[in-house]
């Protein structure tokens, strides 16, 4: 095994950082003795973000041979076990023993596929001289696991699909945000890229490719999620009732769901699944990261128990991939797009009901500065009814919250009223990067 091992870390100081790592948006965090855990969908772009990582270093003047790289998920390494895991420092000093003395980092891919690797993980931070950096599938690296296996010495960094930011770099449509304002010429392109990414999503590896390849894709990353991380991991004793359960939320997207609703639906349908059992199922496609669950804005846990979540896709073109509602669902994109852009952020996401029966879609609390903003979405506002529907729940949930920062989301309209900002969704998703 230590010289199947030594081969497989020899070809990444032969082969170095792959050429073609494209910026990402996501920080990676270092902590004296504390692991640094990359977590999130397949797909996502995991792996590539700790390539990011390791140019800065090598950029910032820190020799590749104090680099450590290994994933445990290629196929030579297949039977590795916590024993083996110690020739990793042992191979890496043999070839480097210079390098070996020094402080080094550690990137490490997959490493929850050997058994008891987490004892290995904090004896490596226990020597003092390692950084640690982690990343794996959703099936068996979730963060609950993480605190508790690493206890309370690991970072949890979530990678999401790419940002409508990352999105305009990753397609070469533009470098940088363009400032503000933005002239009629600018305005236009990135409404057009806007509708790009509200079809075709953030997923890096269908970043052009052609709408039949791209579906296919995005449908074989969700049979991935349903098979790989949920029915293997957790012994799915009916794999149709799951199924039917991810078909609701496929067609209930942005939508109030509740056990109760899709235990009606399967039973219709002749699957048998009691609520226990299909509240089980969300729970598990949320740890996957397939799906967010949004919850009731209120103080009170009972009230909050009382009332169904709504559940938005980690992608919209995953969700318009794997939906059967075309135009009709262009709303919901775009709700779940914006829900996207806060989830990414470091904040709390809620829906609020107003005492007069309104809703506003997303109650939003920075969980640092605890400031808080009211974001609603809205096609358009171009007609009466729906200006006066949208701005009227937003009106109410002011006065009760106390929250003056308003914001309703649309995909055309841009103007402001009653001190409410009416913002195209292209404009709102870049100053939504530019908060971080």
């Amino acid at each position: 095994m230590k010289a199947i091992l030594g081969q497989v870390m020899r070809e990444f100081y032969e082969f170095g950082i792959p050429p073609d790592v494209q910026s990402r948006d996501v920080e990676i965090p270092e902590k004296r003795n504390v692991a640094t855990v990359v977590t999130g969908m397949r797909r996502t772009g995991k792996t590539y973000v700790t390539y990011q990582r390791m140019r800065a270093l090598v950029d910032s003047g820190v020799p590749l041979e104090r680099i450590v790289h290994v994933n445990f998920d290629d196929d030579r390494l297949k039977n590795l076990s916590l024993e083996h895991l110690r020739l990793v420092g042992e191979i890496h000093a043999e070839l480097f023993p210079d390098a070996a003395r020094q402080n080094c980092w550690y990137f490490l891919d997959e490493l929850q596929d050997v058994p008891a690797w987490e004892l290995y993980a904090r004896r490596l931070l226990d020597s003092h001289l390692v950084q640690l950096c982690l990343t794996g599938s959703s099936s068996k690296l979730l963060s609950r696991e993480i605190a508790t296996q690493m206890r309370g010495r690991a970072l949890d960094v979530e990678v999401f699909p790419l940002s409508f930011a990352e999105f305009l770099r990753f397609n070469s449509l533009a470098d940088a945000p363009p400032l503000e304002p933005h002239s009629a010429r600018t305005a236009g392109l990135l409404h057009h890229a806007m509708g790009r990414y509200l079809d075709e999503g953030g997923f890096p590896d269908v970043q052009g490719e052609t709408p039949r390849v791209r579906v296919k894709m995005l449908q074989e990353y969700v049979d991935a999620v349903l098979y790989r991380d949920v029915i293997e991991r957790h012994d799915v004793p009916s794999a149709q009732a799951l199924r039917y359960t991810l078909d609701y939320l496929k067609d209930n997207f942005a939508h109030k769901v509740s056990t109760r609703a899709i235990s009606a639906v399967l039973a219709q349908a002749g699957v048998s699944a009691n609520r226990e059992a299909i509240s089980d199922y969300l729970d598990w496609l949320e740890e996957a990261y397939l799906v967010y669950r949004v919850p009731l804005r209120t103080d009170s846990a009972a009230i909050r128990r009382m009332n169904p979540d709504k559940y938005y896709f980690v992608d919209t073109g995953l969700a318009r991939a794997t939906t059967s509602k075309l135009d009709a669902a262009r709303g919901w994109l775009l709700e779940n797009l914006v829900f996207l852009a806060l989830r990414r952020g470091d904040n709390i996401v809620e829906y609020y009901n107003t005492k007069k029966g309104g809703e506003v879609d997303f109650h939003v609390t920075d969980r640092t500065s605890k400031r808080r903003r009211l974001v609603q979405v809205a096609w358009e506002m171009s007609t009466e009814p729906t200006r006066r529907r949208e701005l009227s729940a937003l009106r109410d949930a002011r006065l009760e919250t106390g929250v003056e920062n308003c914001t309703v989301v649309t995909w055309d309209d841009d103007f402001e009223t009653d001190g409410i900002a009416v913002v195209p969704a292209w404009k709102w998703c870049l100053r939504e990067a530019e908060r971080g």
